[in-house]
């Protein structure tokens, strides 16, 4: 029987053994994954979880009997130790070696961490796994000293969701303005309004010059001054598990190598996921570290398998939920972009992001979740469309597209 082996049960390890079971009923499918939480999707993480939602609607976990049912041999809390690509078979840490004929490496990404001796202290946390949401929940109450490194996507909904709980919360970020890597300046400065109104400190610019440990807190060193804090969350990216590709020689950048389709330089090893770098049409390759990529790049993984091509050329897109607030970016917010704004009596924005040709190359929704679909479509399209009609709030976007 052949089999197929999926290091890594996160959201692309459970989406790639479900999509290939659909289309091979009678496949040998085992999904490992080093955690002993059931496969689940990271968004609540850092939201529903950490407001005290133990089982929040997105978090998308199937039950024992779920994978039973489909024939997935799952094996949680079992750490796959070595891979060889020459003998195709793997060896777990006790010692076990199973042979595959196609293995799916789906191992996502691991939090960045302090490269200074503090970062093992308890007081330091990281926020990537469930138990991480846990234990930072477990932390969270009124009048706590919370210093959040990194004004990112995951470092902003920790802050909105300690704030919430009463927290003294303060954001410390090397960059001038919020979430400057994946948004324009406006839409940062908005987004810094809602903290700031919820009492949260953001400081920018702001360099850590260093971390000591105190008895009765953690002191912060800056350039201006130190801050005494309870608990620090590191939110300063996320580095790719590639190690078990890398032992055995696949090809590696951060990330592992894969085609459209998720092929890698090793015969029979695919990478699905936030761990691969993706071969864009212009001959580039890029990692995405978002939901979506773990969502739908599977499916070409699968079809792969099955020695199906089907390229994974998805739109980027990804999300963040701040107090009451709802961010969408669709596209790549690059440099060159000039930004037109369309907004409603409700508050309702749509950024839109217009290159040199009057065509459109990416936008952002502030709680217009509803106008996602129609601008995906109208990127995708890829041809210019006049100033004056993307500005007309006559229009819809629906209607941008017929037209």
């Amino acid at each position: 029987m052949t089999r197929t082996i999926i290091v890594g049960a996160g959201q692309a390890g459970r989406r790639t053994a479900e999509l290939l079971r659909g289309l091979d009923s009678e496949r040998e499918i085992l999904l490992v994954g080093n955690e002993t939480d059931l496969p689940y999707d990271r968004p609540p993480l850092s939201k529903e979880i950490l407001l005290g939602e133990e089982q929040p609607r997105g978090l998308m976990q199937r039950s024992h009997d779920a994978f039973a049912a489909q024939r997935i041999d799952l094996r949680l809390g079992t750490h796959i130790a070595r891979l060889n690509a020459t003998a195709a078979h793997v060896e777990t840490q006790t010692g076990d070696l199973i042979p595959y004929d196609s293995l799916v490496i789906a191992t996502g990404a691991r939090a960045r961490t302090l490269p200074l001796p503090i970062a093992s202290d308890p007081r330091v946390l990281t926020l990537r796994s469930l138990a991480d949401a846990r234990a930072l929940r477990g932390h969270l109450r009124l009048g706590l000293r919370l210093a959040v490194m990194g004004a990112g996507l995951i470092g902003l909904e920790v802050a909105a969701a300690a704030a919430r709980q009463g927290c003294l919360v303060t954001v410390l970020e090397l960059a001038d303005r919020v979430m400057a890597r994946c948004v324009p300046s406006r839409i940062s400065a908005r987004i810094e309004s809602w903290h700031r109104a919820a009492d949260v400190q953001l400081r920018l610019s702001c360099p850590v010059r260093d971390v000591r440990a105190e008895r009765d807190c953690l002191r912060i060193a800056t350039d201006t001054d130190d801050i005494e804090v309870d608990l620090l969350l590191v939110a300063i990216g996320a580095v790719p598990n590639t190690e078990l590709a890398q032992e055995t020689g696949v090809a590696v950048q951060d990330g592992i190598l894969a085609d459209e389709c998720g092929r890698t330089s090793a015969p029979s090893i695919f990478a699905a996921g936030e761990v691969a770098r993706i071969l864009q049409p212009s001959g580039h390759y890029k990692r995405f570290e978002t939901w979506q990529v773990a969502q739908y790049q599977p499916i070409s993984v699968a079809h792969a398998i099955c020695g199906v091509d089907k390229p994974y050329l998805d739109l980027p897109w990804h999300w963040t939920d701040q107090y009451k607030h709802n961010v969408q970016i669709i596209g790549d917010c690059g440099l060159g972009l000039e930004w037109l704004e369309r907004e409603d009596a409700e508050g309702r924005l749509a950024a839109l992001g217009v290159d040199p040709d009057g065509r459109l190359q990416a936008a952002i929704l502030i709680d217009n979740g509803r106008e996602v679909t129609p601008l995906r479509r109208l990127i995708m399209a890829n041809r210019p469309i006049p100033r004056e009609r993307l500005l007309d709030a006559a229009l819809s976007f629906k209607q941008l597209h017929v037209a």
